[in-house]
């Protein structure tokens, strides 16, 4: 939370071995039609570790591929799993990414309803990366955007980076969406997407991937925004 500088949830990130990052294996295995199976292990991963002892109100996010939508199977799962504790669903955050793009945007929005109904909210993952965000966000009712790094980044050099931001997060304030910053590495950063109107933020300025999650950040005192 920008304002407060109080976390707010954790992202659950794949790491393989021996790799410089995650994006060639969930390719391939979106390719080979194993990505449903890995979603629903990471949602299963990050379950176990919520209801582990010291798991407290630990809220996290799960990536879903567009590819996992496709079909009733997946949402089913995770209901399935959460259905001996329930309460756990206030605290679980599906981010779609679009690494796989929906085909059906009515069909999985039906199936994402699902999901909605029972207090898990949905995201749109990754917004302005790819060519399909403003197809998600008019087709997909979810609750929180995240916004790009690759917008983020430039929100410090190009002022036309930050008229779309800003366009951005009116437009999601008027359908009553989160939103959240991406890819935030410097307290400058911060305190520009916050005067633009974004309320959250992630990234290496509050912590980088670690094991566990740690709920006590070492970053500076929070700067208020001037309007």
């Amino acid at each position: 939370d920008l304002k407060s500088r109080s976390v707010h949830h954790f992202e659950a990130l794949a790491r393989f071995p021996q790799t410089a990052g995650p994006a060639p294996a969930i390719r391939m295995a979106e390719e080979l039609g194993l990505i449903e199976d890995f979603d629903r292990s990471v949602v299963e991963m990050a379950m176990r570790r919520m209801l582990a002892p010291g798991g407290g109100l630990l809220k996290v996010a799960v990536n879903v591929s567009g590819a996992s939508l496709a079909n009733d199977s997946y949402v089913s799962a995770v209901l399935a799993m959460t259905a001996s504790a329930p309460q756990i669903r206030s605290r679980l955050l599906i981010e779609v990414t679009e690494t796989a793009a929906l085909a059906d945007l009515a069909s999985a929005n039906r199936r994402l309803a699902a999901l909605r109904e029972t207090g898990i909210k949905v995201c749109i993952d990754d917004f302005g990366a790819g060519s399909a965000s403003f197809d998600y966000l008019r087709g997909l009712n979810v609750d929180v955007v995240k916004i790009d790094g690759s917008l983020v980044r430039e929100v410090q050099t190009e002022a036309r980076t930050r008229t779309m931001i800003a366009h951005l997060v009116e437009l999601c304030r008027s359908l009553e969406l989160e939103t959240v910053a991406e890819m935030v590495e410097q307290e400058e950063q911060a305190r520009m997407v916050q005067e633009l109107g974004v309320t959250h933020a992630q990234g290496w300025l509050f912590g980088r991937p670690e094991a566990e999650p740690r709920t006590a950040l070492h970053t500076p005192s929070p700067i208020s925004a001037r309007r």
